[in-house]
């Protein structure tokens, strides 16, 4: 009987939903004690019909205040190289002067396992990574699986690229040679892939990518990763609930190991790629397939750094309101980011 089956019928588990015993003596303190009070009680998105989620309007609770800037401009463009409607993104711009050459830009995609998620769900890290890293930042409202499967997102997420390249550059005043893009979950999915597809055409040059808690490997189960076995009954992204995104994201099977839905298995030239920050969860089951890209980027001689914050599952990024974890992985960012668009410590620039 299908998912969509059992909840007509009713027929699935339902709250209160009790942390694992397999992880109630290794998750973050901060974390369960939120989880206990806000999140216990509420149905899990892969056991309810989409819409419920998507009217929800909250993603993921707990997130902090988002910070000041100067600007924030909706925009809808027209395509360049693929087919579809046009797309919708968000920019923000610092407040201050610009820089003589024009504004270092960061193109930044938002979770939800392509299936979720808004052009508003992580306005807290693009405001942030605005007025922090002092870059202009794109956010991008692409478009969700199941309506729109593969590659849809990746198409959105390119067309958003080559705006800021050409009729971006001049609107925003940008400096497009400074160009980083990140993303968290399946939008670190997405940066990634980002970064790979310039590289294979010459452009564009990425300076950074920002990975948090990404999605590299479509193909990756218990058998494969020992995240995906420890964690298995985490919360946020149980193992079963990354399947349920999987599934409507890619309902080809043969897609699953394409390198543009599992940026891992990517066969270019690695030592082309960016400069990374990756943060993954230990509670994760993507924590080993994000430190495996980190790996593999460091092979190539390529700088990465990895943070694996202790005791955290999936979404702490997205909880800097009530998580220790989630400011810090924000400030990881935040910094990365101002230190590689102006080559020189943060503090110099306050």
């Amino acid at each position: 009987m299908s998912l969509e089956q059992r909840q007509i019928r009713g027929d699935h588990p339902e709250p209160p939903y009790p942390l694992h015993p397999s992880i109630v003596e290794r998750i973050d303190p901060q974390y369960a004690a939120f989880y206990n009070e806000h999140i216990i009680k509420h149905q899990q998105v892969h056991l309810q019909p989409i819409e419920i989620s998507r009217a929800s309007g909250t993603l993921i609770p707990g997130a902090g205040p988002q910070a000041s800037v100067a600007k924030t401009t909706d925009y809808a463009i027209p395509r360049q190289e693929t087919t579809g409607p046009y797309v919708r993104f968000r920019a923000f711009t610092p407040n201050g002067s610009k820089p003589d050459g024009g504004w270092p830009v960061c193109v930044y995609f938002h979770g939800g396992g392509w299936v979720l998620g808004t052009i508003d769900t992580e306005n807290v890290i693009a405001t942030n990574l605005c007025a922090r890293g002092r870059c202009v930042v794109i956010a991008v409202d692409y478009r969700l699986a199941p309506e729109e499967p593969f590659p849809a997102a990746v198409d959105d997420c390119w067309e958003s690229v080559l705006w800021v390249l050409g009729q971006g550059r001049d609107i925003l005043q940008l400096d497009t040679a400074k160009l980083a893009a990140g993303g968290s979950s399946a939008g670190g999915n997405l940066a990634a892939i980002m970064c790979q597809r310039a590289a294979v055409l010459g452009s564009p040059k990425f300076s950074l990518q920002l990975l948090s808690v990404p999605v590299t490997d479509n193909t990756a189960d218990a058998a494969s990763y020992i995240s995906w076995k420890e964690n298995e009954s985490t919360p946020a992204l149980p193992a079963t609930k990354m399947l349920w995104y999987r599934k409507h994201y890619l309902p080809n099977t043969s897609d699953w190991s394409h390198p543009e839905a599992s940026p891992l298995l990517w066969k270019g030239n690695w030592s082309k790629l960016p400069r990374a920050l990756i943060i993954v969860g230990e509670l994760d089951v993507l924590r080993d397939e994000g430190q495996q890209f980190g790996s593999k980027l460091r092979h190539a001689g390529v700088n990465a750094e990895i943070h694996v914050m202790k005791g955290q599952p999936h979404p702490f990024i997205a909880m800097d309101g009530v998580l220790d974890a989630g400011r810090d992985a924000i400030t990881y960012f935040c910094d990365a980011l101002r230190e590689t668009m102006y080559h020189t410590p943060n503090s110099a620039l306050d």
